[in-house]
């Protein structure tokens, strides 16, 4: 059998399954695009993928797309144990190539889980090209919360470091920038793939404050279709968080009046009582 070798490692292309070859093309009629996946790549912006198609229908595809075969149970919720071809890298490739005809390769990738699939397309986005800032911080943020899912500290790490202080180390930036880069992160999840493609790329116009505030203001909420609901949410959650501060500073100042008496005032109680529980609906 025909085996390929190159910095992504050995894997067979054509293989035995239960006494019949698999080729090339019949995995490339079974390839899956994970949408979870899909959006740890970057999108290109207009200018990159009118180029890049230039150069696909002039040159062709010299560089195979990556591929990972799993179990659907492993990236589903089912018990299926039916194969799947996943792509983890050449989406835009790939998406010219169908459009256009282009003959393109495979290469297969081995994984334990889908966590080191989400590693593996992190740190090769990280360091494949030119990056906006939106997408850098996406990616480092991204690199941050899987990180994390463990003990809080990465494996390997020397001297007891948290795993922002690795990152900033890394990526030579501060921890705190780290941190704001996890809050973007899980912000921008909360909007819709297509919306998500749309910021990173700059299309739709959306601070990075914004998307950071997101992350804590759209809890339970479906994900966001678009910029104006994204602003209707943040307007909604700045006029609940005054009315939490004044509700706190009402607190404070009944506390006051209530040492100074002495703590002896029935009326005082039942009000500091009153405002306590609007604050805790309120989820203060």
């Amino acid at each position: 059998m025909k085996k390929i070798v190159n910095q992504f490692g050995t894997k067979e292309l054509i293989k035995k399954d239960s006494g019949s070859l698999v080729q090339q093309e019949l995995i490339k009629n079974q390839l899956t695009i994970i949408p979870e996946l899909e959006s740890l790549i970057p999108p290109l912006l207009d200018d990159e993928f009118k180029q890049l198609e230039t150069n696909l229908i002039r040159e062709g595809c010299r560089e195979p797309l990556l591929v990972w075969e799993t179990a659907a149970h492993t990236v589903r919720n089912t018990d299926d144990t039916t194969s799947l071809f996943v792509l983890i890298d050449g989406h835009n490739r790939y998406q010219i190539c169908t459009s256009h005809g282009i003959p393109y390769r495979i290469l297969m990738k081995e994984f334990a889980s889908i966590e080191e699939v989400r590693a593996f397309m992190i740190d090769n986005q990280l360091g494949r090209r030119n990056l906006t800032p939106e997408q850098t911080s996406y990616l480092r943020g991204q690199k941050y919360l899987s990180m994390k899912k463990g003990s809080g500290r990465p494996t390997g790490s020397s001297g007891g470091k948290r795993t922002e202080e690795v990152l900033a180390e890394q990526f030579n930036v501060s921890p705190k920038t780290i941190r704001t880069d996890a809050e973007f992160a899980k912000g921008l999840d909360k909007t819709s793939p297509a919306l998500k493609k749309e910021i990173l790329s700059r299309k739709s116009k959306v601070s990075k404050k914004s998307i950071v505030e997101l992350a804590h203001a759209s809890e339970g909420l479906p994900a966001f279709e678009s910029v104006e609901e994204i602003n209707q949410v943040l307007t909604k959650s700045g006029k609940t968080r005054k009315s939490v501060l004044t509700e706190v500073d009402r607190l404070k100042t009944l506390v006051d009046q209530l040492e100074r008496a002495g703590g002896n005032s029935p009326e005082l109680c039942k009000e500091i009582i009153e405002v306590a529980q609007t604050l805790l609906e309120k989820g203060a």
